[in-house]
């Protein structure tokens, strides 16, 4: 009787509310079962199942965070590692810190890339402390980890320039759960609701998507706005901005579930862009969730967005921060109703074609298989 292969996944943080990604991942795997190291384990309700080894749970597990963290040296990691056939770091500064063990147990090692990891060594961020091995480690990360997973092409263009081989580079967008997202019945509503979802962070841009509510309403669109955040720090601001341009928005509790304020929106707005540090999105799942939901997207053609989002096919795109091009695609999908169930309808089929659970666990298991020699 075989025995499935296991996968260690390494994250430090398993997980924060909004890496779902990771999750789904996770539960996707059917060839392969899953084992988690990490440091500090959270949302523990909203992320209940695997098997996870958090370090700050053990005893003198919280000293031995710290000489990891300053050092990438981790005994509990090593013996971890004992038990899995390859580690599969999240984020290239996870990789840079599993990178020890993993050639230490003689394991294949994996890293998964999401966005400010790949722009990091490049910008501000990399004089943070959070980052300092990875600035220090990606050279030798490169050279001697088997395979660097990309969210999309415009990523792999990016790994490439920071010295990764393209040999080793494999795409594997996100996959997402499309039972949880279903569009919904919309026609006959008298207004057009836009809705934003995301943490209040500079690379979201929701201030710019308020800024393109507001002269889209100037311009006659009869929109009502939506925006539902973390509650983070950012949200004042954003509120202050709100009542500057006189803009009613409705803000959503936190605890609002996604999918539901999908259902009751007509477009999807992410109004995305490179943050001043440098920071910038891989690709946005919210997008793959609006999609799937049957929402037209309007967004702004930054990272990977424009592999998510189809122009004139699946939804409409604006260069970064063009509050006014942002603006006239809102004006022009609130006097279309057709338009924007068009848009949406395809959104939706490009999710199941290419973006969908069953689609990510093919990919990621390839590369397992790869890496493994094994035949599928």
């Amino acid at each position: 009787m075989s025995t499935s292969p296991t996968v260690g996944f390494v994250r430090h943080e398993f997980l924060p509310p909004s890496e779902t990604f990771i999750y789904t991942s996770m539960r996707s795997l059917q060839r392969y079962t899953v084992r988690v190291f990490a440091v500090e384990r959270l949302s523990r309700e909203k992320f209940p199942d695997g098997e996870v080894t958090a370090l700050r749970d053990q005893p003198l597990g919280a000293l031995e965070a710290l000489l990891y963290r300053a050092t990438t040296l981790s005994p509990r990691l090593s013996r971890w590692a004992r038990g899995v056939s390859l580690i599969h770091a999240h984020l290239g500064q996870t990789g840079a810190h599993a990178l020890l063990t993993a050639t230490r147990s003689g394991l294949p090692l994996v890293t998964s890339f999401y966005g400010k990891d790949v722009t990091v060594r490049g910008s501000r961020l990399r004089l943070l402390p959070a980052y300092w091995h990875f600035a220090a480690l990606a050279p030798a990360l490169f050279r001697r980890g088997d395979r660097f997973l990309a969210l999309s092409q415009h990523m792999r263009g990016q790994l490439v320039a920071q010295g990764c081989p393209e040999s080793k580079i494999r795409v594997v967008p996100l996959g997402v759960d499309l039972s949880r997202f279903q569009p919904a019945p919309r026609a006959g509503r008298p207004r057009t609701r836009v809705l934003m979802v995301g943490r209040e962070v500079e690379k979201k841009g929701f201030d710019d998507g308020l800024r393109a509510c507001a002269e889209a309403r100037a311009a006659g669109a009869d929109l009502e706005v939506m925006l539902l955040g973390t509650g983070s720090a950012g949200a004042g601001p954003l509120r202050a901005l709100a009542e500057s341009l006189r803009l009613d928005v409705t803000w959503a509790a936190p605890t609002t579930a996604v999918p539901a304020a999908m259902q009751e929106a007509d477009v999807l707005l992410v109004p995305s862009r490179t943050a001043r540090d440098g920071d910038q999105e891989g690709t946005p799942t919210v997008i793959c969730e609006g999609s799937a939901a049957g929402l037209p997207i309007v967004a702004t053609r930054h990272a990977g967005i424009p592999e998510q989002v189809e122009h004139e096919r699946t939804g409409l795109l604006a260069e970064e921060r063009d509050v006014a091009g942002l603006a006239g695609h809102l004006v022009r999908l609130s006097r279309s109703a057709d338009e924007r169930r068009a848009l949406g309808e395809a959104g939706r089929r490009k999710m199941q074609a290419e973006y969908s659970v069953e689609a990510h666990r093919e990919r990621l298991q390839a590369v397992y298989d790869e890496v493994l020699g094994r035949s599928r």
